[in-house]
């Protein structure tokens, strides 16, 4: 059977990344899986071998998997949680995260997961901002739970960055890494020969070392990076976005039944007094 040819993005750091942040996971098991099956078709492809269908059996998916451990079980109401909360945008995010992912290597040379997790900080706050909970459940619980799919998307995006282990590849916690030009070559104005006489075996001149062997951050304490403590910040943003969503939607949700519980006529007498 032939397979289309994959591009290379990584796979092999993502996969061991994953693979060491599973924990309970077998979703994340499974993601490891997928990778080393891709990884191990694209050596096949450059190597010209026969495959071996026994080693590309990964994972079931999670919904063709019975409810019978405890971490199945956890999975299971995530993504159950998960799809009430963004039906609209855990779709949509998908299919920003794998049109995003297109651009590896050739445009970007990593996911950008901060930049999209302030875009969906940013986008909570406008829709968190022009919620009004109006005079019924429908609008006080339905209105804000469809805003809410607009940053859900971009969250998303951001959430599968980290699951598919774009942490591990430098740059993915920068705000946008661009792939940097590649380098230009520059000829020599004249070309004249060049000078190929040995060293002198009688020279004892000691060579100097042009290579600086000190290790990285000796000397002193090293502190969190400054691309780290961006994507700390982002997600602590969006963090703080949900709970002051809840919030907002808890307290119009509160009015609308207070309202609705208190009898018209005490409400007209408030008024006219």
């Amino acid at each position: 059977m032939l397979f289309k040819p994959s591009v290379d993005r990584y796979d092999e750091l993502r996969r061991e990344w994953i693979a060491e942040h599973a924990g309970i996971f077998t979703m994340q098991i499974r993601r490891a899986e997928l990778l080393n099956r891709r990884i191990r078709r694209r050596h096949r492809e450059i190597a010209g071998a026969r495959p071996n269908p026994y080693d590309d059996h990964a994972t079931h998916p999670l919904l063709s998997r019975g409810a019978k451990t405890v971490e199945t079980k956890v999975e299971l109401a995530i993504v159950i949680l998960a799809a009430l909360a963004a039906p609209l945008g855990w779709p949509a995010g998908r299919v920003i995260y794998q049109r995003i992912e297109t651009l590896i290597p050739d445009r970007l040379r990593s996911y950008p997961i901060p930049a999209l997790l302030f875009v969906a900080a940013v986008l909570g706050a406008v829709t968190t901002l022009l919620y009004d909970p109006g005079q019924g459940l429908n609008s006080a619980i339905l209105a804000p739970w469809l805003m809410a799919q607009l940053p859900a998307a971009a969250l998303t995006a951001a959430i599968y960055g980290i699951l598919n282990g774009w942490l591990a590849i430098d740059g993915s916690t920068e705000w946008w890494p661009l792939t940097p030009p590649a380098p230009s070559v520059e000829l020599p104005a004249t070309l004249l020969p060049d000078d190929l006489t040995a060293p002198s075996v009688f020279d004892t001149a000691p060579v100097a070392d042009p290579i600086d062997r000190t290790p990285p951050g000796a000397g002193s304490v090293r502190s969190l990076p400054r691309s780290s403590r961006l994507l700390t910040a982002a997600l602590a943003v969006n963090v703080l976005g949900i709970i002051w969503t809840l919030a907002a939607v808890g307290v119009g949700v509160k009015n609308v039944v207070v309202e609705s519980l208190t009898p018209s006529s005490t409400i007209g007498a408030t008024h006219a007094g």
